[in-house]
């Protein structure tokens, strides 16, 4: 990991990343003023790929908001198989479950570099009890955690629902916000996400690129670009 950078965002300096796109940012509904009365360390961060955040048994320090990139969360079966239960990107909070829990829940690795904002639970307990509307924040993104993880469950297990339409709906899960963005993984990865072959993954992932449904954006690049209206078709099985 790269040396860590402290964050201005809340000291009059404009240019920190952690600001794009205030819907998502972390602090959203407290104003500078706020933040500058408390004892906030947060730094930004930049991690390589393939690199492990944390994992369970771990000491719960921190938790991180990512800016760009993604992180693939892990859990582990009853016979020790590490499955993929959810992929993070930008806007999303890795590690918040550690705030009550005490403990991570997953394994998190990163996919292709990632920049977020790494923030001390500390801190983040500090502003619960300070600060009403910031506890209706945090409930608002541990919710929506929850409602992706289910949406999960929903989209990808469906039973009598083909590879092909059940990798589009995978697909879309793995869009970036409301761009056409989509990050994929390995085939590896993806057949065990749906529960198919390494060999039927690799079949459809093909014929979506011939059928330019995935058009990669540079070389060795782990994002695509997606015809979004396309993939949708096939997700409602069109």
């Amino acid at each position: 990991m790269k040396k860590l950078r402290v964050c201005s965002a809340w000291r009059g300096q404009g240019d920190c990343l952690a600001c794009d796109g205030r819907e998502n940012a972390f602090f959203a509904g407290l104003s500078p003023d706020m933040i500058s009365s408390l004892d906030v360390d947060v730094h930004n961060t930049s991690t390589s790929s393939n690199q492990i955040f944390y994992q369970p048994g771990g000491q719960p320090d921190y938790l991180w908001v990512l800016r760009t990139g993604a992180i693939k969360l892990l859990a582990t079966s009853w016979d020790g198989t590490q499955r993929i239960v959810r992929v993070l990107k930008a806007g999303d909070v890795a590690g918040l479950e550690a705030l009550i829990a005490e403990d991570y829940a997953h394994t998190a690795i990163t996919v292709g570099p990632v920049n977020a904002c790494r923030v001390p639970l500390k801190t983040i307990k500090q502003l619960c009890m300070k600060h009403s509307d910031f506890q209706w924040e945090l409930m608002g993104k541990l919710q929506a955690a929850l409602r992706e993880t289910e949406q999960w469950l929903v989209d990808l297990a469906s039973s009598g629902v083909s590879a092909r339409i059940r990798m589009a709906r995978l697909l879309l899960l793995l869009r970036d916000g409301k761009s056409n963005r989509i990050h994929i993984f390995l085939r590896e990865e993806l057949g065990l996400m749906l529960g198919i072959t390494i060999e039927t993954a690799s079949r459809i992932i093909a014929a979506f690129k011939r059928e330019r449904l995935l058009v990669k954006r540079g070389i060795g690049s782990h994002v695509y670009d997606g015809d979004i209206a396309g993939l949708e078709k096939v997700a409602q099985g069109q």
